[in-house]
């Protein structure tokens, strides 16, 4: 298996750039992307900023569960101006032309870096 970039946003400590393995297509393969959140996830795609292009995947579950508040992912996300929050981990990826999530680019995951620092966070 190839091994492709993510960003990792865990609830509690810093985000980071991981490597992960991918399929033979280059997507993540569903159990990878379950045990980043925790299990059942959501997408939600990220806009603006560079960031389009880019998905933002969390628990789908995590506040019936109790998760830990995510203030990195929801700044990130925006959703914080909705009134809403983020719980539990969450990572970043990217999605090819057919829908499927594959890893980061160069060029995004610059971009990623930047909005981090532009938000302070």
């Amino acid at each position: 298996m190839a091994k492709t970039k993510i960003l990792k946003i865990p609830a509690r400590g810093e985000w980071t750039f991981a490597e992960v393995e991918t399929e033979s297509d280059g997507s993540l393969p569903l159990e990878t992307m379950q045990s980043m959140v925790g299990g059942w996830f959501e997408r939600w795609c990220l806009h603006g900023h560079g960031l389009g292009g880019l998905d933002l995947f969390l628990n789908e579950e995590g506040k019936l569960n109790g998760l830990s508040y995510n203030p990195k992912a929801t700044v990130l996300s925006g959703i914080a101006m909705h009134g809403d929050c983020i719980v539990g981990d969450a990572f970043v990826c990217g999605h090819d032309n057919e829908g499927r999530s594959v890893g980061l680019s160069d060029a995004q995951e610059l971009a990623l870096r930047r909005r981090r620092n532009d938000l302070g966070i």
